[in-house]
């Protein structure tokens, strides 16, 4: 499945399961690639997208020309995104000074900082969304750098930083992943924990649907034969207590009013085994599921190999 046509016009197609391609873990820093993820779900954006433009830029702030570190180059653009400061000889152009406008403190230090890829990453998101991402990423871009050649590097370098989940050739397509000894990691600026298997698939569900994780493994308070203790399971509800998002991802992965009961089981969208929500007990919408008797969220649950609680699955999709 094609993440973003690139035509001239054209409008992205669903987001795939996004994760890092052995490119993306080789080229890009490690703080970087956390900081892209990160900003990017901020804001409902492909990361692969944002890292690009970070390569084309500066190498991820390894460049050495002008304005990377200090200053500005000779269009007035700084930092590792090379956002326009309105400070340049204007000798190659002029960037203008979207950081006026689109400043971040991404790291909370209470300072805004062009040239500090905590603070530059989150402005060029909150940038490419104001300019028209997701709808429409070609022009997004093309209003970062406006050249055909740019918007085609960096659709070219976004591709190399997918990993294999965006090359499927249609949705609901999975990869069978086995377990090579590394069980639990943390998803990003939390302290909740999945198999490091479906963790990409995490950020990259939070991100479409703007949605929080609640809880993901969980070796207790959770169906002791289901997948929270594998890690293989998310509860999720909307950041901004929008329910039409977890319903939206609900039937994205199967979901309908005549499997709910059973959980689809069957019937869900790979690479999902389960889909609890509106009709299923414990799971839904407040209007389903009415507090404070009742907890409501989304429940996904991958499917995987056999596995005992507490220990991680032979295999997951």
């Amino acid at each position: 499945m094609v993440l973003i046509a690139a035509g001239a016009g054209s409008r992205p197609s669903p987001f795939p399961l996004v994760g890092a391609s052995p490119a993306a873990q080789t080229d890009i820093p490690p703080t970087y690639l956390t900081i892209y993820r990160r900003a990017a779900g901020d804001q409902h954006l492909d990361w692969t997208i944002l890292a690009a433009i970070g390569k084309v830029e500066t190498d991820h702030g390894r460049s050495n020309l002008p304005g990377v570190r200090s200053g500005v180059n000779c269009a007035g653009a700084a930092g590792p995104m090379q956002m326009g400061i309105g400070a340049g000889d204007h000798g190659c152009g002029d960037a203008g000074n979207a950081w006026a406008t689109y400043a971040t403190d991404g790291d909370g230090d209470g300072r805004r900082d062009v040239y500090d890829p905590a603070d530059a990453v989150p402005a060029a998101a909150s940038y490419l969304r104001a300019a028209g991402a997701p709808d429409d990423y070609r022009r997004a871009i093309f209003a970062y750098n406006r050249s055909d050649h740019y918007v085609a590097a960096v659709f070219a370098w976004g591709q190399r930083y997918r990993a294999s989940f965006a090359s499927s050739t249609r949705p609901g397509e999975a990869q069978r992943v086995p377990f090579t000894g590394r069980w639990l990691a943390p998803l990003p600026g939390t302290s909740i924990e999945c198999d490091a298997r479906i963790v990409d698939d995490v950020i990259w569900l939070t991100a479409r649907f703007g949605l929080t994780v609640t809880a993901c493994f969980a070796a207790t308070g959770h169906a002791l034969r289901g997948e929270h203790p594998l890690g293989l399971a998310v509860d999720v509800v909307p950041r901004d207590r929008e329910w039409s998002r977890t319903l939206a991802a609900a039937r994205y992965f199967g979901w309908s009013e005549h499997c709910a009961a059973a959980g689809c089981i069957g019937v869900a969208t790979p690479p999902m085994r389960v889909v609890l929500y509106n009709d299923f007990p414990g799971h839904g919408d407040p209007t389903h599921c009415p507090p404070p008797a009742c907890r409501p969220h989304l429940h996904l649950s991958w499917a995987h190999g056999p596995a005992e609680p507490a220990t991680p699955a032979p295999w997951a999709d």
